[in-house]
């Protein structure tokens, strides 16, 4: 079953209306998201893989998130999605809230963007298989040559602009706390 999302306006208020994500997306109505960016004191950044079967970027590398779901907020998404698609359990005091953008790819969306220090290797990760084929850490320096003018570029979403810029904050976090 579709799951059900609400629908807000263009400044993020609630309008009452629910409707499955399917018809969000459909209707081009303004909905809400949550994503976690996941990094290492390694100065790593975790990355999953999408999986084929996704509607929006199939089988492309992209950070953590979903869907906020009808009557949930934002910070509820975040720590829900962590469990689901990657079986990892955190307390919402552990997800630094960054800021909320609207999203510079496809949808009317709104996206809290969170960071979240986590020292794990990504084999102990539990993957949603539905949503997630692979979670792998990056070094800072190759995802950016990768972003910037990689060859292989093609093989992430094309939110490059995006993702530098989180990667720049994250960057100048780690060196803030060596």
């Amino acid at each position: 079953m579709d799951e059900l999302l609400d629908v807000v306006d263009e400044n993020d208020r609630p309008t009452g209306i629910r409707k499955s994500k399917r018809a969000i997306h459909r209707d081009g109505d303004f909905h809400r998201a949550a994503h976690m960016w996941i990094y290492s004191d390694r100065g790593e950044i975790l990355f999953q893989l999408r999986s084929n079967t996704k509607d929006i970027f199939p089988g492309l590398w992209d950070i953590t998130g979903g869907h906020v779901g009808a009557g949930e907020s934002y910070l509820e998404t975040a720590v829900r999605e962590l469990e689901e698609e990657l079986g990892v359990s955190v307390s919402p005091d552990k997800l630094e809230p960054l800021y909320i953008q609207k999203d510079p790819a496809v949808h009317q969306e709104f996206q809290y963007v969170y960071l979240l220090q986590l020292n794990q290797a990504a084999e102990t990760f539990r993957l949603q298989e539905e949503e997630v084929l692979e979670a792998r850490f990056f070094g800072i320096e190759d995802l950016k040559s990768r972003l910037i003018d990689g060859q292989d570029r093609q093989a992430f979403c094309p939110v490059y602009d995006y993702y530098l810029n989180v990667i720049d904050i994250i960057e100048k976090r780690l060196r803030t706390y060596r």
